[in-house]
């Protein structure tokens, strides 16, 4: 008996040391085989794979102990009088003032875009007619998506291309075109409606983690973010950052019904949605704990039951798109083979997207200065400066979302050429969760001074990487 406590307490004691450990050790494995199978492994490669799986797995160790304790059942609730709703009387709700702040927002990047367009490129017609030139560029997803709104999918080649596109948001524009007739109006409409409604969603996901300030922040920052112009074009970011933010805020509340139905629509516009499914995880599994924590057996059988079917209608999203695949060219993962042979792309570890990075911006410096600065250089930056993010919020930011994190950086950024990162990363909902985590200040003002410094720097940051994609984006350069 004395055995059995003593390796109880020896677990309890030095358990999420053991397990932080095997995390490391895991990653240095990793490496060790990739490194060693990886033909023509450039130095700088190697530099910068070797440092991405480090801060990965240094993210995932420091946040052990604060799963390790969630798992057990217990509450990751603040204690800390934040999220506090104002008490003054107002005329309109901070939910309200949080979405037409964002519209503003948008339309001031709208008269930006087309500013830009009026001095770089000239005047060339009406402003719509401009606006729709400077957002419908042929070297983005949006045509694919309009292809598909107007004519579904076909095993035909060149248009059968477009499979490795999710149908959810072509499906929003032909509904939207019964109004508008404009696959660009519509797409426009979508996007800015759901950008409005993600800036409430944020805002309220944000709100019982770090308060009206904060959560504030945590909006301006998803807004802010470089690539956070592509939620203003024709494509489907925004939809997809709607759906998954509704999904965790659903998981928060332990509405799991919801939260399987806004994962399966979220995994229906991007094939990244799946990922969804770890946080999923994570909170039914730590809801369940809870549950029979306190109530022992009575209705544990009806909860489990609960979580599995709403786990199932998370799966069905992803399920409904591999159908398609399915029934448009009788092959479930049809949508593979396609982009490997369109874009020379196939699904690899993100260690190898991280090398194609930095190997491509090395290879286009004096040469493709367009592709080093529109592509590669932000594609280094945002892998980088996310994993630093990661690292730095693990021990404070929710053990679902920080899973989730992994999960979706890992799946995002896992290919054998990656164009997109910063794309991918703008869709990342926990990301400007944890910048403002970084940047927290109690609302009774303890810290104000300092949280709205920090708040200054990343937002100056933030918006000058914007105005240069936004330049880069409206003279017709490339940018992914």
């Amino acid at each position: 008996m004395n055995e059995k406590n003593g390796f109880r307490r020896f677990i309890e004691n030095y358990g999420s040391m053991l397990i932080a450990a095997l995390v490391l050790i895991c990653a240095l494995v990793v490496f060790g085989l990739w490194g060693f199978n990886k033909q023509g492994l450039s130095v700088q490669g190697a530099v910068f794979a070797a440092a991405a799986i480090t801060l990965f797995a240094l993210g995932l160790a420091l946040a052990v102990p604060k799963a390790t304790a969630f798992f057990k059942g217990a509450s990751e609730e603040r204690t800390e009088v934040f999220g506090e709703r104002s008490g003054r009387p107002g005329r309109l709700h901070p939910v309200v003032v949080v979405m037409l702040l964002t519209l503003a927002a948008r339309l001031v990047l709208f008269i930006a875009a087309y500013m830009i367009s009026l001095i770089g490129r000239g005047y060339n017609g009406t402003v719509f007619s401009e606006m729709e030139s400077i957002w419908l560029k042929s070297d983005t997803d949006a045509p694919r998506f309009f292809n598909i709104a107007q004519n579904w999918y076909s095993s035909e080649l060149p248009q059968g291309y477009d499979t490795v596109y999710l149908p959810l948001f072509p499906l929003l524009i032909r509904l939207f075109d019964l109004v508008f007739r404009s696959s660009f109006v519509s797409a426009m409409v979508i996007n800015t409606l759901c950008t409005c409604a993600a800036s409430a969603v944020i805002y309220e996901l944000a709100l019982p983690d770090m308060g009206r300030r904060s959560a504030k922040r945590a909006v301006l920052f998803a807004f802010a973010m470089p690539a956070a112009i592509f939620f203003a074009a024709p494509v489907s970011e925004a939809l997809f950052l709607v759906l998954t933010a509704s999904a965790l805020l659903a998981l928060r509340k332990e509405h799991f019904w919801l939260a399987g139905i806004f994962g399966a629509l979220a995994s229906f516009t991007r094939l990244a949605g799946i990922m969804l499914v770890v946080p999923f995880i994570a909170e039914a599994a730590a809801y369940a704990v809870r549950s029979y924590g306190r109530k022992g057996r009575e209705g544990f059988a009806g909860i489990i039951v609960k979580l599995s079917l709403s786990f199932v209608i998370l799966l069905l999203g992803t399920f409904a798109y591999l159908l398609i695949n399915r029934l448009v060219w009788g092959d479930w993962f049809k949508f593979i083979e396609l982009e490997r042979e369109q874009w020379g792309v196939k699904p690899a570890l993100f260690l190898d997207s991280a090398v194609s990075q930095i190997d491509n911006l090395f290879s286009s410096i004096g040469k493709e200065n367009q592709a080093a600065l529109g592509v590669w250089l932000p594609g280094v930056l945002h892998i980088l400066g996310a994993l630093l993010v990661f690292v730095l919020s693990a021990r404070t930011l929710r053990t679902s979302y920080t899973l989730y994190f992994a999960a979706y950086f890992a799946a995002a950024c896992g290919s054998t050429v990656l164009v997109s990162a910063p794309r991918y990363l703008a869709a990342l909902v926990v990301l400007p969760l944890a910048l403002a985590h970084l940047c927290e200040s109690r609302d009774d003002g303890s810290g104000l001074y300092r949280a709205r410094a920090k708040t200054t720097a990343v937002t100056a940051v933030l918006i000058v990487g914007q105005a240069f994609y936004l330049l880069m984006y409206v003279m017709r350069y490339g940018v992914c």
